[in-house]
């Protein structure tokens, strides 16, 4: 069976609070009196109070560096990183020294994904303080978060051996030592933790997902009952309690547990699927569909998660001596696999990967049908911009109006910006940020404004290790002329692949990779389960949850060798995609414009049946479940042939296309029943 847990993280002990030190209590009405007022609100979860209570500490003493660090803690905890991030960046500019800013900035990158940024400023406050045992406990969870569970064990037991009553490193190291399947040493650890710390809520829950994977149920469940007894709101420790009877056989009590994590948590979309599969189990058909289509909707992949716990509908029916219902086959068959269930992988004695002859033989079958893209391209991909500190050297449109109405020259170096999140599969959407492009070797005295701005950030830029001007990117003018030429982009995380083509020459950070082409068909193609299968082979990050870009690899994956007439039929669709994607209806919830998602998506599906047919040609055509031919009889229309409104000529194309017995849809509805095809989509 396939259930669903969750592990979590503490950050209730990871925070470093700033006071003075002082062996007795603050006086009434002093600054120290109001910051430890403030700590206390904070622990208690009154945000609104304990800001109100750092900032009469700041008002009655301006200098006080400590209180204004407590501010970015509070900012943390209710979610806006980016002014805790501000908090702790003005901190730090004021007092280079201050340790537990960089821990806790550090912190807020990790809780934000920015894990490079925030590792390098746990680097500096173990810099600053080499027995600091919080910033090796930090650094540690985000080496794991990573995928470096061996650094991160490194860092956690550096932590202990720094203190050995702090009981966060020891949950820390566990959960890296579950992730490498060390389950005994993650319960060792685990129990230390709450030895230390009777009350550690996360401790509990973490060694109760050890003991399931154990087969320990009955202990799984006592340590799941110890966390809802220390926080009965919270959803998480209910669906997990739910997996393990479910996995003892007793559907009726998993379902009121999952009944009671829906309930604090409407949105935790894992409950759903869990409650839709002990209904399963009880032949609640009905109530089945309905749990397993909320999941969905939620954006969980159910039919990949179905595949990873059963391999096939045939094996659950034969576990349970049950026969499915047609819809909740189709429900559990249909949708795109957005990532590679690597559960499906099987392992030697060693605990080494093994694959099946099949998938050698279609990777192989892979690198054989064209050239890498490493070599297709004419000029090398590349990584953006470096622009740490971000916040100095990207800003809005306000500062850059007021930039240039100080000084035009500033207009000179104001780039128009991308970030990663500002990437979307098949187009950017820029959110008017503006990079102060100070390229390596610039004459900065040429650009007043500008440097009287960034003068104000002097002490933060000068403490950057790279060689370079204070206040100079590590970019240089040369350089920089990649980014006029037209381009394919995506974020550093490669994930539901998300290329987007970008043809305005705008400027990207360093989370965005970059591939200067003008074939803009090969968007289409990167955007494909296809490619993204054989990515997710050859890059072999097994342990994280993201693909992260690599350069060496995307290199590798093979361009068809494909004809002028293939590659502009696709390229005729990525500009379908794009301007249709740009239209209002595609956004809008109202049920009257839900046509227009389905034109989109339909169009997207015929370009990953086309890939299909380039990489496995002689399959689909001996199976005859190939479609070029079919669409070639279409005539496409280019863009400009098209009225001003293309809608209608879209959704007429979309119907005519979608016709039951045409045979696009036809051959592409069949085509995962091609045995590649299912490897690659993870139903075999």
């Amino acid at each position: 069976m396939q259930v669903l847990n969750r592990g979590l993280d503490d950050t209730s002990h990871k925070y470093s609070f700033a006071y003075n030190k002082q062996t007795t209590l603050p006086q009434q009405g002093t600054a120290e009196e109001y910051n430890a007022r403030g700590i206390s609100h904070t622990k208690n979860g009154e945000y609104d109070l304990a800001i109100a209570a750092f900032r009469k500490a700041i008002k009655i003493s301006p200098g006080y560096a400590e209180a204004y660090c407590n501010i970015g803690i509070v900012y943390e905890c209710k979610g806006e990183y980016h002014r805790a991030i501000e908090v702790y960046t003005e901190v730090i500019q004021h007092n280079p020294n201050c340790v537990e800013a960089y821990n806790n900035r550090g912190i807020v990158y990790g809780e934000k994904g920015q894990r490079d940024l925030a590792i390098k400023d746990f680097n500096k406050a173990i810099e600053l303080k080499r027995d600091y045992a919080k910033a090796y406990n930090n650094r540690g969870a985000v080496y794991r978060a990573k995928g470096e569970n061996d650094r991160a064990i490194e860092d956690c037991s550096k932590a202990i051996k720094l203190d050995p009553y702090y009981a966060d490193p020891y949950s820390n190291r566990g959960a890296a030592y579950r992730n490498k399947g060390e389950v005994n040493f993650a319960i060792e650890d685990y129990d230390k933790a709450i030895e230390l710390n009777p009350y550690f809520f996360v401790a509990y829950y973490n060694r109760g997902i050890a003991y399931q994977e154990k087969r320990d149920y009955d202990l799984a469940i006592e340590d799941y009952n110890k966390a809802i007894e220390l926080i009965p709101k919270h959803a998480h420790p209910y669906n997990n309690r739910g997996n393990t009877y479910l996995l003892k056989g007793d559907s009726e009590s998993a379902i009121k547990d999952y009944n009671k994590a829906i309930e604090l948590n409407p949105e935790l979309a894992v409950a759903y699927y869990n409650r839709g599969e002990a209904w399963l189990n009880q032949q609640e058909w009905g109530k089945a569909k309905t749990d397993l289509i909320t999941a969905k909707d939620m954006g969980l992949d159910i039919a990949a998660v179905f595949r990873n716990g059963y391999k096939n509908v045939e094996a659950f029916e034969d576990k349970h001596k049950v026969k499915l219902p047609a819809d909740i086959v189709s429900l559990v068959r249909q949708g795109f696999r957005y990532r590679y269930p690597m559960e499906g992988k099987e392992l030697n004695s060693d605990g080494e990967s093994l694959e099946s002859p099949e998938v050698l033989d279609l990777l192989e079958r892979f690198r054989n049908t064209g050239t890498p893209l490493g070599e297709y391209v004419k000029s090398s991909p590349y990584f953006g911009i470096e622009t740490v500190p971000t916040e100095v050297f990207v800003v809005d449109k306000k500062t850059r109006d007021e930039l240039i109405a100080s000084h035009p020259s500033s207009s000179e170096i104001l780039k128009s910006f991308l970030r990663d999140q500002d990437v979307r599969r098949w187009q950017v959407e820029p959110q008017d940020q503006w990079l102060l492009f100070t390229y390596r070797g610039i004459e900065i005295e040429s650009y007043p404004a500008v440097l009287k701005y960034l003068k104000k950030y002097k002490d933060l830029l000068s403490k950057r290790e790279d060689i370079q001007e204070w206040y100079e990117l590590q970019f240089s003018l040369d350089e920089a002329e990649h980014f006029a030429q037209p381009k394919l982009i995506c974020p550093k995380f490669y994930n539901r692949q998300t290329f987007a083509v970008e043809t305005q020459g705008f400027y990207c950070g360093y989370t965005c990779y970059i591939i200067p082409t003008k074939d803009t068909w090969l968007c289409g193609l990167l955007n494909t389960l296809a490619v993204e299968w054989f990515y997710s082979q050859i890059s072999e990050q097994w342990e994280t949850e993201e693909l992260e870009v690599r350069s060496d690899k995307i290199n590798q994956i093979p361009v068809p060798d494909i004809d002028a007439t293939q590659k502009d039929l696709v390229r005729k669709l990525v500009d379908y995609l794009i301007y249709i994607q740009q239209q209002p209806t595609i956004n809008n919830k109202d049920l009257a414009d839900s046509r227009d998602i389905a034109v989109f998506k339909y169009f997207e599906w015929i370009i990953n049946g086309l890939v299909y047919e380039f990489y496995l040609s002689d399959i689909l055509k001996n199976a005859d479940r190939d479609i070029f031919k079919y669409l070639m009889t279409e005539q496409l229309p280019e863009m400009d042939e098209i009225p001003e409104d293309k809608m209608p000529v879209f959704r007429s194309l979309y119907e005519r296309l979608h016709d039951r017995d045409h045979p696009v849809r036809v051959n592409l509805f069949f085509q995962d029943s091609l045995r590649p095809i299912r490897i690659i989509e993870g139903k075999w």
